[in-house]
C-alpha cells in the first residue's frame, strides 16, 4: 500500500499528532506523516482492522499526557536526557507504544502472535509492559521478535 492509501483508509482514523511528539507537530504539521515509516503505518492499520477496537498512541493534543509514544525528536525528554547515543526505533519513526481499549497489553501481544502469519511486515515487541511497544526494525526471518526493554 502507499502512504496515501493508508491515510485515506476509513479504518485508519488517526491524526498525525497521535504518531509524533509535540515538537515535530509544531514544526511540520501534517507534513510530519512523511517521517513515519510506511511499514509501521501499514502494520498499525492491520491491527486496527483486525482487532476492531480503538487504539491509543499519543494523547497530548486532545488534553492527555502521552506525548512520546510515537516519533521522538531530540527535544523530547526521553531522548535529550540520554547520556549515550540513543538510536531507538522511535527516533526513526519506526515504533509506537500503544494500548487497545478493552484489552490488556498481553492480550494484544497474544493476538499478534496468533495472527503473525498475516502481518504485513516483521515486527519487534517488547515483553512485560503494560502497553504494547511495536516496531518494524526486525530484519530477521521471524515475523515477531521479542525483546526486554
Amino acid at each position: 500500500m502507499t502512504r496515501e492509501q493508508i491515510l485515506k483508509d476509513k479504518e485508519f482514523r488517526f491524526k498525525v499528532w497521535e504518531f509524533v511528539c509535540p515538537h515535530v507537530y509544531e514544526r511540520f504539521g501534517e507534513a510530519a506523516w512523511e517521517y513515519i515509516d510506511i511499514r509501521l503505518l501499514e502494520t498499525v492499520l492491520f491491527i486496527r482492522k483486525g482487532i476492531g477496537l480503538p487504539m491509543t498512541i499519543n494523547t497530548w493534543r486532545s488534553g492527555g499526557t502521552l506525548s512520546q509514544r510515537g516519533l521522538r525528536c531530540n527535544l523530547c525528554d526521553l531522548v535529550k536526557n540520554k547520556k549515550n547515543a540513543y538510536l531507538s526505533a522511535h527516533v526513526f519513526g519506526q515504533a509506537v507504544d500503544f494500548n487497545i481499549n478493552g484489552m490488556d497489553a498481553e492480550s494484544v501481544r497474544q493476538w499478534l502472535e496468533k495472527n503473525k502469519s498475516k502481518l504485513p511486515y516483521p515486527i519487534r515487541l517488547e515483553r512485560d509492559t503494560t502497553w504494547v511497544h511495536l516496531d518494524v526494525r526486525n530484519d530477521t526471518a521471524e515475523k515477531i521478535v521479542y525483546f526486554n526493554g
